[in-house]
């Protein structure tokens, strides 16, 4: 039958036995049968102690098949897509083939593997080859664990998982649906996931993908958790990843953005290879970071904050123009900006802000808060300790003193 399938849509040659007509292959010549000619009378035919006419029920399911796959092409070919024959000549032989391998969707090669063919390392200089290599991504220091664990991917499985027993794993084909994944959507699927149990019919932000794993799984690993929770817009302050920002002064945003932008995951999460295969695939930094992000303590650089920097503009946080206290903390003090800061999103306070619980503790006074004030000018009651320095914040009378220098204004 795939032979069939193959003839009609490549114009391949198939064995013999079967009749072909032009494009078209009519049936399998059956010696001694009313099929030599391609026609039969409804019934005749009697297979392996069958009721007659119980052969047609799987030929006209294949047959339904085949049109279901037409339709597929025609809506698909000249969309960039894997069906579109300018990028893959050989065209749905390029992946599919006769029955293909056991446990798989008629593949010629097991799973992911199959993906590697044409995104591998290694290339064979064959007709529709990507020229991007994925394989070498995946395989970097952080990663997302297509190699160790795509074996544990079931076909038309639903996600968030729903079972805290289920294996955790990432295939290709959880992010990138084949037949309709086009260069300018890469990340696209049938069905995404937009959290609070929201599954829209179609893909319509980067997102929704990233949350069919990363938000509701019930099989969330202990050091992870659901990050649509860090990202919703009912937060005090978040990245704006579902939806613009709060905070409608942010003086150190980098053209074009602004306090209306939205950015994706992939923003910040992919290669650190500027020159590689763009995507979450792999990185050499943590966390699957594109840049360098240093959440430690430390002197302040451009390659130590080279992921906040890329957004917002260095000259502007050392200028203080959006915290008036910017320089004297990360160039001074040598405080991370994760020291202050969430990456992704704040429930309890604007401008992002989240103590590292490392470093930031209740000052003598028992007081762990933060105050949003005049702009640029927010209290913070608290004792931080950054290197061997300890930084008391608290209020004597009616002025506010860190350790014992008054802030006069502030």
């Amino acid at each position: 039958m795939c032979k069939v399938s193959c003839a009609l849509f490549t114009g391949v040659s198939v064995n013999s036995g079967y009749k072909k007509v032009g494009r078209k292959v009519l049936s399998k010549a059956i010696p001694g049968s009313s099929m030599q000619d391609g026609s039969a009378k409804r019934g005749e035919l009697n297979h392996a102690g069958k009721g007659r006419g119980q052969k047609r029920r799987p030929l006209l399911c294949f047959l339904a098949f085949l049109v279901s796959l037409t339709c597929l092409t025609v809506a698909f070919a000249f969309n960039e897509t894997h069906l579109d024959k300018t990028k893959l000549p050989k065209g749905c032989i390029s992946c599919h083939k006769g029955h293909g391998k056991r446990a798989t969707m008629m593949l010629s090669e097991p799973k992911d593997g199959l993906c590697f063919k044409c995104h591998g390392s290694v290339k064979q200089g064959e007709l529709g080859e990507a020229r991007t290599d994925i394989y070498s991504a995946l395989i970097k220091r952080s990663n997302h664990p297509v190699l160790q664990t795509s074996q544990y991917h079931v076909p038309g499985e639903r996600l968030p998982e729903r079972s805290s027993s289920a294996p955790r794993h990432v295939a290709c084909v959880d992010c990138h649906d084949p037949h309709l994944t086009t260069k300018d959507r890469p990340l696209n699927v049938a069905r995404g996931y937009a959290g609070k149990q929201l599954r829209p019919k179609e893909v319509r932000k980067e997102y929704m993908v990233c949350y069919l794993c990363h938000s509701d799984s019930a099989n969330l690993p202990p050091n992870e958790h659901n990050v649509a929770q860090d990202f919703t817009t009912s937060n005090a302050s978040f990245h704006p990843i579902e939806a613009p920002g709060r905070n409608s002064r942010v003086p150190s945003l980098s053209a074009p953005l602004t306090p209306g932008s939205t950015i994706t995951c992939s923003d910040c999460h992919g290669n650190d290879d500027n020159y590689g295969p763009k995507g979450p695939h792999g990185s050499n930094y943590d966390h699957l970071l594109k840049a360098n992000y240093t959440m430690q303590s430390g002197p302040e650089s451009i390659s130590a904050y080279e992921l906040c920097y890329m957004c917002h503009n260095r000259n502007s946080i050392l200028n203080d123009q959006s915290f008036k206290s910017h320089k004297r903390h990360i160039l001074y003090a040598t405080a991370s900006c994760f020291a202050c800061h969430a990456s992704h999103g704040s429930k309890v306070y604007g401008n992002l802000i989240n103590f590292d619980a490392n470093i930031v503790f209740p000052n003598s006074l028992g007081q762990l808060n933060f105050v949003q004030l005049l702009p640029g000018k927010p209290r913070c009651f608290l004792s931080c300790h950054v290197g061997a320095t300890q930084y008391e914040h608290s209020m004597k009378g009616s002025q506010y003193y860190v350790n014992r220098t008054p802030l006069p204004g502030w």
